[in-house]
């Protein structure tokens, strides 16, 4: 038994033993917790680890403090991640990606579900999520990938590209090198960009030696945007679902900039806003204040209402609750969308004693798209190693950090890369005054 499995053990058993000691049945326990009989059977007794949300609820159900069971959790998340690493060691790289999307992640079990039963019902096709951006695509994969380990993926992410500065996620090469690494065991690194092609493309088209699910997302954003034009068939091979994720552009479809068309997909998937009952649920996953919040029917309401269930903006929202600042007392002065929001946060930037430092870090990510802390160090006047954290903590939630330049290579200080954590950050500072 791996160490990974020993802790997922003990995490089941902790589990099953408070349901016994307190009497609750199966049944009641699903009710309880508002999940379908197979999450919480496979929870309590299955071989994949479950969701962050579904021992969260277990816990509350079983009147259970839920943080040492989440200690367990993130435990067994950890070995089973190190043990895909050591096979394949380009998938390490989107580990800070896959940390930081399912931190504060609900309100998509359906989705998540459908496709769940497409790659258990279905021998092969495409799954198709699309939507609005920050709507949730990325973080619905991240998800399902952090559940299902032994999935192939790859994230196409414009939040970690840096041209010249080791693995780009967005240029063909570094994509087709990691999926053809995970794919195929007989994959040797450093092939050139025809012969990586020659190599997706048999793969693609010929049936895997056992069921092969690969996760692919933001295909909108890989650079040019039509590399995989002639890369995947109409048609997959049995054994192989290709989970995909695209921006919608209105009547337009990204589908045609990879050569396929609605009817080539077996699952189409639309993400809508968030509900009141995820939001509920988010609250209660980001604890602190939050926790109490989340029972006031009220106080849910006005944050639908201002974020008009707008994934991004909740998350924020959801954030400020968990520490105090956003409250029963203040809730009715939320901005009513995002740009609100941010115009919010920016004002309370300009009134910091750092004002000067942020407003040049943030010009300089603006221009570069991704900086590693010894750079900044270097081009922003008064950064220095001992007030960079205090500084870069009054601006972190624009930010995303990642710990590795390259698959392989050891995080070490100075080392890591920041980036605006999403295209609508970039979006926002571009036009406002001051900001490059």
């Amino acid at each position: 038994m791996s160490d990974g499995d020993a802790v997922l053990s003990e995490l089941q058993q902790r589990l099953r033993d408070r349901r016994d000691a307190r009497g609750v049945k199966m049944l009641a326990l699903e009710r309880l917790t508002d999940l379908g009989h197979t999450t919480v059977s496979k929870a309590l007794n299955g071989r994949n680890i479950p969701t962050r949300a579904t021992v969260i609820a277990l816990a509350n159900a079983l009147k259970m403090d839920p943080d040492p069971l989440l200690q367990l959790w993130d435990q067994a998340m950890e070995a089973s991640h190190q043990g895909m690493s050591r096979e394949s060691p380009t998938r390490d790289f989107f580990h800070d990606l896959i940390e930081k999307h399912t931190q504060l992640f609900a309100g998509r079990q359906t989705e998540s579900a459908r496709i769940k039963e497409f790659i258990r019902d279905r021998a092969s096709g495409y799954v198709f999520v699309e939507a609005l951006s920050g709507y949730g695509k990325t973080s619905l994969l991240a998800d399902l990938v952090r559940q299902n380990p032994e999935f192939r993926y790859h994230f196409i992410s414009q939040a970690y590209r840096r041209r010249g500065g080791g693995f780009d996620p967005t240029s063909p090469e570094d994509l087709l090198e990691c999926l053809c690494e995970q794919l195929d065991p007989a994959h040797v690194r450093g092939g050139e960009l025809k012969s990586l092609e020659r190599q997706f493309r048999s793969l693609m088209t010929r049936p895997p030696k056992k069921p092969t699910v690969v996760v692919l997302d933001a295909v909108d954003e890989l650079d040019p945007p039509d590399q995989l034009r002639t890369l995947l068939p109409r048609q997959l091979p049995h054994g192989l679902v290709l989970v995909l994720s695209g921006r919608a552009q209105g009547d337009r479809s990204c589908l045609s900039d990879i050569a396929l068309s609605p009817a080539d997909v077996g699952l189409h998937l639309l993400l809508e806003g968030l509900d009141e009952a995820a939001l509920v649920e988010l609250l209660r996953m980001a604890g602190g204040a939050a926790r109490a919040l989340a029972q006031d029917a009220d106080f849910v309401a006005e944050i639908h209402r201002v974020s008009a269930g707008d994934p991004f903006y909740v998350r924020f929202l959801v954030e400020d609750a968990a520490v105090g600042l956003l409250t029963r007392d203040n809730v009715d002065r939320t901005p009513t969308g995002l740009e609100g929001y941010l115009d919010q946060q920016l004002e309370q930037l300009n009134r910091s004693a750092h004002r000067t430092e942020h407003v040049e870090i943030l010009g300089f990510l603006l221009e570069a798209g991704t900086l590693s802390a010894f750079d900044l160090y270097n081009l922003v006047p008064g950064l220095t190693w001992l007030n960079f954290d205090t500084i870069l903590r009054e601006i972190h939630r624009f930010l995303l950090v990642h710990r590795r330049a390259a698959p392989g290579v050891e995080a070490r200080r100075g080392s890591e890369e920041y980036s605006f954590c999403h295209d609508r950050f970039r979006q926002y500072f571009r036009v406002r005054a001051g900001i490059g």
